[in-house]
């Protein structure tokens, strides 16, 4: 089941604007600010936003229409974590031939008996990458019980920039509210998003409100005012799509613009209009019409290959192999897949619209899907929002057999996607027929068997042997690992989390050949130390899976996204010679989750000296609702007391 986050559409009343406070707001803070010592609806808390402004409206600066943006916050410092409240980030964007300014950059720190202001020369302005850069700055003098308030005015001309306001953040909030003035001429959709709800939500009409010198006539305004009240903090957790699905944030995207001469824009369009537009695009519909140069590229012994699929696999193989990585994506950003590949580097569309371009000089039918990553946040489906894309991926078709690959990492098989891909649905494109949306399901098949040989020897020594296989999505972070670690950093951090033991030998097979399961094989060696002539205990999961439980939170509002289902096995044999005994034997075990999606079970068996000790954990589905949390945090609760506490006592015979 996909995951849903919550859309609620505005509803808007008409009233009194009231006038917007921040102009009056900055250089107060009260007595009781500055003797706050805890935030009461949230304990935990180590800095809290006392008061937090946005006010946006469009005004004509140099003959031309910019957009204005006012901020101002009032943060409260609890304790010594929250002291890195004090560090400000105050992003911009830059285009080609215009650029956002932050100007007027203000800010204070209050202490008791003492302010201390921010320096001119201490804001610095960073550059991020081609298209972002930040103004940064750090409060000075900040202790626990700082009181900090900030402000500055961001002058845009692109009037896309008009997004909204985020009501929630990392830190709790008393009071946020945000204010705006647009003219009737722009035509904004808004939704609210998330799981708050809003406390103010008022709208009124000024008329006469807008002119643009030169122009005839007067464009009224709608006037806008949204807040919440004790706002809590989002709290990320481990297992979560982008934390941008679920934020309680006010969304405004641009529908329309009537020209002052009665003309129109849409913005909001149709797919059918977006599908034309697509196939003159110069990065994605014209970077498709390459095949001929790529077929002059492709190895012969590929294109005579008389299986389609195999077929399919050595251009995908080619395409792999051929280029690197730069670690872009690069979606609508001046793609040129012919110089690329003769670069033999590319950002993730250049690399997947040349994979595109040879699967289609192959005779391999051939799609591109447009699609955002786990990262970014999902699609929204309703209608086209272009800029919610920032990925691009292939899909072929061979028979009845669909396949979709992404040739960017060298630990990727045929038909595995990244784990960033997985973001339930991209939109499928062919240029020549109606584009449609599909959905991104991940690899099904992803195994580890581990199996673990002991032998305690009659003077108390032991050696054994440790194998484990992994399949699909568990080979890829296996391969992924060992590509960032290297073996020799692997093998050390694995010896220390073994207690009294020594990897002596190891083996790896098939770790370049990504079309097959990674099998490791170690020799184990303990120290003496480990065994004595009282009980000595065995630990059947050398390596444990979910080693702790990944769910805390009290409760959990957005959903549970393992990103793919897995299935994880555990075989312990154990051989003790007639001078020694077994203590104990671990019980068996089984547990299941919401009527079968998700399984775990031990079994274990003993004969004399030798023990059988079999664990299974099945996770058949990736995806959890909100009101399956509990149950399935207690699910993993028992899982890592299990792992934890199961352990096979042996001592010598009196």
């Amino acid at each position: 089941m996909k995951p849903i986050y919550i859309l609620v559409t505005i509803l808007c009343t008409l009233t009194l604007h009231a006038q917007n406070p921040m102009s009056v707001k900055f250089n107060k803070v009260t007595q009781d600010e500055l003797n706050m010592t805890v935030y009461a609806k949230d304990t935990t808390a180590h800095a809290v936003i006392l008061e937090e402004y946005g006010e946006n409206y469009f005004d004509v600066i140099n003959e031309r229409i910019f957009l204005v943006k006012h901020f101002y916050a009032k943060i409260k410092i609890l304790d010594k974590q929250g002291i890195t409240e004090a560090n400000i980030n105050i992003p911009f964007y830059r285009g080609k031939k215009s650029f956002e300014v932050i100007k007027n950059v203000k800010a204070i720190t209050h202490n008791p008996g003492e302010k201390n202001e921010l320096a001119t020369n201490q804001v610095f302005k960073v550059d991020i990458n081609r298209f972002y850069g930040e103004e940064r700055f750090t409060f000075p003098n900040v202790k626990v019980g700082s009181v900090l308030e900030y402000q500055y005015t961001l002058e845009s001309p692109f009037i896309f920039n008009f997004e909204g306001w985020d009501f929630q953040s990392d830190i709790p909030k008393v009071y946020s509210e945000f204010n705006a003035k647009i003219p009737a001429n722009y035509r904004y959709n808004r939704t609210l998003k998330g799981f708050q709800n809003l406390d103010v939500n008022k709208a009124t009409v000024k008329k006469k409100c807008f002119k643009i010198p030169g122009m005839i006539g007067r464009a009224d305004c709608e006037l806008l005012k949204y807040a919440m009240r004790d706002i809590p903090a989002f709290k990320e957790e481990s297992y979560m799509l982008s934390k941008n699905n679920y934020l309680s944030k006010i969304a405004f995207e641009l529908s329309e613009f009537i020209r002052f001469d009665g003309g129109k824009d849409v913005y909001t369009k149709t797919w059918k209009a977006i599908d034309k537009e697509m196939r003159k695009d110069k990065d994605i519909g014209a970077q498709v019409r390459k095949k001929s140069f790529f077929k002059n590229q492709l190895p012969d012994e590929v294109l005579n290959e008389k299986s389609s699929l195999k077929k399919a696999k050595g251009v995908y193989e080619f395409i792999k192999n051929h280029y690197a990585w730069n670690g872009e994506y690069g979606l609508f950003d001046d793609a040129n897949v012919r110089q690329a590949f003769q670069e033999k580097v590319g950002n993730v569309s250049e690399i997947n619209l040349s994979l595109v371009n040879s699967l289609l000089a192959a005779d391999i039918k051939t799609e591109t899907v447009m699609l955002s990553t786990r990262a970014k946040g999902l699609p929204t489906q309703k209608h086209p929002v272009m800029s919610d894309f920032n990925y691009l991926i292939a899909k072929i078709t061979i028979g009845k057999e669909t396949f979709l690959l992404d040739a960017t990492e060298k630990e990727l098989s045929f038909g595995l996607l990244p784990t960033r891909a997985l973001n339930y649905n991209g939109r499928a494109m062919d240029f020549k027929n109606p584009s449609y949306w599909y959905p991104i399901s991940p690899f099904p098949e992803n195994r580890q068997n581990t199996m673990v040989t002991l032998t305690v020897q009659e003077d108390g020594t032991a050696k054994g042997k440790l194998s484990q296989t992994n399949t699909g999505y568990l080979a890829y972070q296996k391969r992924a690992e060992f590509s960032e670690q290297g073996t020799e950093a692997y093998l050390n951090d694995l010896e220390d989390n073994f207690t009294y033991l020594e990897i002596s030998d190891y083996e790896v097979d098939e770790l370049l050949n990504v079309e097959k399961p990674i099998k490791e094989v170690f020799t184990l060696e303990f120290d003496e130390d480990g065994f004595s002539a009282n009980e000595t205990f065995l630990d059947p999961f050398f390596m444990k899976v979910f080693s702790k439980n990944p769910f805390t939170l009290e409760q959990r509002e957005y959903p549970v996204d393992f990103a793919f289902s897995r299935i994880y096995t555990t075989r312990f044999l154990a051989s003790i010679p007639s001078n020694y005994e077994y203590v104990n034997v671990p019980e068996n075990q089984t547990f299941t989750l919401a009527g079968g999606k998700a399984v775990c079970g031990m079994k274990t068996i003993q004969q004399g000296g030798q023990l059988n000790l079999s664990f299974k954990l099945i996770l058949n589905n990736y995806y959890f609702e909100p009101s399956e949390y509990q149950e399935l945090k207690e699910f993993f609760s028992k899982l890592s007391i299990l792992q934890k506490n199961t352990r096979i006592a042996i001592k010598k015979k009196l």
